[in-house]
């Protein structure tokens, strides 16, 4: 089969880019059609495969597929067609260590040691399933997450030359020279002449070579095939110079990987990782320096850039300095693959372009429209609105993301004379969502006017305030009244609707104050109609309790929407606004046109400043997604998830934002939104932060995870930032 051209389907996965291209095969970014998911797919070149060769490739795969272990690449598909083996895995957005190391230099030791241990608690698993990688190397190590301080992690892929327990021994040369144990050389044989079947030291050898290699940015011998041979043989085993803790331990642990003899290395990949997992707790010198050897024999000190590692706190001060690079256009190499190769002979050569001036481009995996995405790229925005600096209208700023940073467009401003003059933005409501139908997001802008509201952008009219609002306003003569515009689709048909929650505050102004509302809470909906929205009617009322917040979301998987009341507890004392306590959440489940009863669920909090409801799991479902500023330094990011049969709440903490560097200049509470900033499909939690009360304000995400942690860092600074910054001022695809 010849080269396939990006865009052709190769049974049910369509190609959407070569990815790399050797003389054994190659490489596409592929999208698979039945699970609608991106990922990897190889294709061996048929020339080269015989039924032999291809047999062996189909069972050393499926041998590989039952491999549980969180650090090797997931093996989805393989088999053949028209006589070309292929491979489809999971694809990985990132890099290889050799493109890490030459990049950014040496890692620092800690870093080093956790990729190392990821990688060697890899071989255990492999290892235990009777898989002999064979060509463990820099270059065969995938890096999710690797500018993170604390979370990078390893992905062992390119099984292409293993070799299973059941396999017959073929002997001869297979690897890469600079990570051969030396017994690869021997021709060592067993009693019979048969040649010794490969064993897991040989990895653990590989493994510490790549050690060496991770913390030094050198191969431990260099020079002519024969010389690395050979050196492999006989050469002094490297280490490093001094007498503290660090450079002792580490010089223990090449010594027990890279011994010349088998007998003498770890007998297991899992010993390999506890050391190297301790190691990574003891402090590095500030700089390493590698002894003399035959190939360097006057090597330089290599600074560290970090000699610990650092805590939860320092990390997340260090994703924010951290400054992105700009991003090139698409040159992405086989380095951001997860790839099993499975071959005979040699892993498939694809050369592994890295970037100089920059990352590699982030590769939105959404299928459709991001959460929040605004102008179509798939990666979600982020959307301000405040009063224009000269105090006429309110400026809207489209702030985009590209996956790593958010760049503001220039700013459009609403002028209404229903507008209150001293309005900070909280009565124009920029709204993103599938307007039309068409499986793409529009953007409209909802102004208030003295009828209602007009709404412009991509659609343009007006609505009329409800009937039944005015009405039940005259009875409320004289109190507050709230209210919030959002969008969410309520029947289930694909167009998004627009929905307005209301309250009415107390006539008392110290019980306003604690948020005893009166009368029953109303949610309106206009329903989409592709090209505008029909007259408002009512979908649910909530009796006016104490009342923290209201969210609207598909909490149940049914296409339709729900509603969520959280009825705060007073707390002590009874007008604090943001209370710690437990607090009843009353979910109304949607039929499209009403609302059940409430289904009354426990909610422990310490102290909500947001609660937002969006799909962070990307189940289908929607979550509740709190900030709680009472669980520690910072605010905890809480999610709440209500089971299948919706009998249970269950909360998890998933992250934090950060934690001001001036607490008593700065304001205790951060507005938040959601939105799918980097385009895995996962809706991420943003954040406008402040060091100081005269600092600008900065921009942070939590990048959402279906199972970890939120890993959060700094997106962009905004400039020209309000003195005070509101949930209304913030907009993602979703009000806070």
């Amino acid at each position: 089969m010849t080269t396939l051209h990006p865009g052709a389907m190769f049974g049910h996965y369509r190609l959407d880019r070569i990815l790399g291209e050797g003389g054994m095969g190659v490489v596409y970014d592929a999208f698979d059609t039945k699970l609608e998911r991106q990922v990897a797919l190889k294709m061996v070149h048929a020339h080269l495969a015989d039924r032999q060769f291809i047999d062996m490739f189909i069972r050393e795969g499926q041998t590989l597929a039952q491999i549980r272990s969180p650090h090797i690449i997931a093996i989805y598909d393989i088999g053949e067609q028209q006589g070309s083996p292929f491979i489809v895995t999971q694809f990985i957005k990132g890099g290889d260590v050799t493109g890490l190391v030459r990049s950014n230099g040496p890692l620092a030791p800690h870093l080093a040691c956790l990729v190392n241990a990821q990688v060697a608690g890899a071989l255990h698993d492999a290892h235990q399933a009777g898989i002999i990688h064979q060509d463990v190397k820099p270059a065969n190590v995938l890096v999710r997450n690797p500018a993170s301080p604390l979370d990078p992690f390893a992905f062992l892929c390119d099984f292409g030359i293993a070799t299973s327990s059941s396999d017959s021994p073929a002997g001869g040369i297979t690897g890469t020279w600079n990570y051969l144990a030396p017994e690869y050389v021997r021709d060592e044989r067993d009693a019979q002449g048969r040649p010794i079947q490969p064993a897991p030291s040989r990895d653990i050898y590989a493994a510490g070579c790549m050690l060496w290699f991770t913390l030094t940015g050198k191969i431990p011998y260099s020079g002519a095939a024969v010389q690395v041979a050979m050196a492999h043989q006989s050469a002094p085993i490297p280490q490093f110079v001094g007498t503290d803790e660090w450079t002792r331990t580490a010089n223990r642990i090449l010594q027990l990987s890279m011994a010349k003899d088998p007998k003498s290395r770890y007998q297991s990949a899992a010993a390999f990782k506890d050391d190297l997992l301790k190691l990574r707790e003891i402090t590095s010198p500030p700089q390493l320096q590698p002894a003399p050897s035959m190939t360097d024999p006057n090597p330089m000190p290599i600074l560290v850039a970090a000699i610990r590692p650092p805590t939860e706190a320092e990390a997340i001060l260090i994703e924010e300095q951290a400054r992105p690079s700009k991003i090139t256009p698409f040159r992405v190499g086989a380095a951001m693959l997860g790839v099993a190769a499975l071959g005979v002979g040699g892993a498939l050569a694809i050369t592994q372009p890295w970037v100089e001036d920059g990352p590699e481009p982030i590769v939105p995996t959404v299928k459709g429209a991001a959460y929040a995405d605004v102008n179509g790229d798939k990666f979600g925005d982020v959307v301000t609105n405040v009063q224009n600096p000269d105090g006429k209208g309110v400026d809207v700023v489209t702030w985009k993301s590209d996956g790593r940073t958010l760049t503001p467009s220039k700013p459009v401003t609403y002028q209404d004379p229903a507008l209150p003059a001293d309005n900070d933005g909280s009565e124009v409501f920029p709204l993103c969502a599938d307007f039309t139908g068409d499986g793409k997001n529009s953007f409209v802008t909802l102004v208030r006017s003295e009828k209602g509201f007009t709404f412009h952008g991509d659609l343009k009219g007006s609505l009329k305030a409800p009937a039944g609002v005015v009405e039940q306003g005259k009875k409320m003569k004289g109190s507050t009244f709230y209210y919030d515009v959002d969008t969410d689709d309520f029947d289930g048909d694909g167009v998004a609707d627009l929905f307005m929650t209301t309250t009415y505050g107390n006539l008392d102004p110290d019980l306003d104050k604690q948020g005893r509302t009166i009368g029953d809470g109303t949610v309106w909906v206009y329903r989409g109609t592709s090209s505008g929205f029909e007259e408002p009617t009512l979908f649910a009322s909530f009796p006016a309790v104490p009342r923290e917040a209201v969210a609207v979301g598909d909490f149940t998987g049914d296409k339709k929407a729900d509603l969520v009341v959280l009825n705060r507890a007073l707390g002590e004392p009874e007008d604090k606004t943001l209370t710690t306590g437990t607090s009843t959440l009353d979910l109304y489940q949607g039929d499209g046109t009403t609302v059940s009863a409430a289904k009354p669920f426990s909610f422990k909090h310490q102290g909500i400043s947001s609660f937002l409801a969006g799909d962070v799991d990307a189940d289908g479902r929607d979550e509740i997604v709190a900030a709680e500023s009472g669980r520690g330094e910072g605010q905890a990011i809480t999610v709440g998830t209500f089971s299948d049969d919706l009998g249970e709440l269950s909360i998890a903490t998933r992250g934090k934002l950060p934690k001001p560097r001036n607490v008593l200049e700065t304001l205790s509470r951060y507005p938040l939104t959601l939105a799918d900033v980097n385009g895995d499909g996962l809706t991420d939690v943003v954040a406008a932060t402040q060091d100081t009360k005269d600092s600008p304000y900065a921009f942070y995400v939590a990048l959402a995870s279906k199972d970890g942690p939120y890993q959060g860092h700094e997106l962009a600074t905004w400039k020209k930032s309000p003195d005070d910054v509101h949930r209304y001022n913030l907009m993602g695809g979703t009000l806070g």
